[in-house]
């Protein structure tokens, strides 16, 4: 396996990680303390050997630390209050909101598609639905340069 290959599926394994920490720490009651065993518990993961760790921990750090900003955008483009978003549509879109603002070296498009994917892993119909309107909305803010 090349290079780019085997590290777009070690951050695939990353995000769903990312993912499934940020479930545990929103339904928590956001307790930060219980991040550093949150995701130790990942990272032990036998299926999931392969994932980038330090991608993990910088997608559950910067998500948890900027989660009010992350909401204040996601909040801008839906007509609907957070509390009726699912948690985990709520984290997916926390996570590539994140990237988009934070990792701008990674495509828009591939920060949607991974979405959908943990989506496609995680939630129903709907809810991808959902989360690639938001995301295709956010893009037009948040990567205005990169659609034109």
């Amino acid at each position: 396996m090349s290079n780019s290959a085997q590290g777009g599926s070690n951050r695939h394994q990353a995000r769903e990680s990312a993912v499934e920490v940020l479930y545990a720490w929103h339904s928590g009651n956001c307790d930060d303390a219980a991040l550093p065993a949150l995701i130790s518990g990942r990272l032990q993961e036998e299926e999931r050997e392969q994932q980038d760790a330090t991608y993990l921990r910088e997608l559950v750090y910067g998500v948890t630390e900027h989660h009010d900003t992350l909401d204040t955008h996601i909040t801008s483009v839906i007509n609907r209050s957070l509390r009726s978003v699912a948690t985990l549509e709520l984290n997916i879109l926390r996570l590539a909101t994140w990237e988009m603002l934070n990792r701008l070296e990674i495509p828009y498009r591939v920060i949607i598609n991974e979405a959908l994917e943990l989506a496609r892993d995680y939630t129903d119909e709907p809810a991808r639905s959902f989360i690639n309107g938001v995301l295709d909305k956010l893009a037009k803010t948040l990567r205005k340069d990169e659609m034109k």
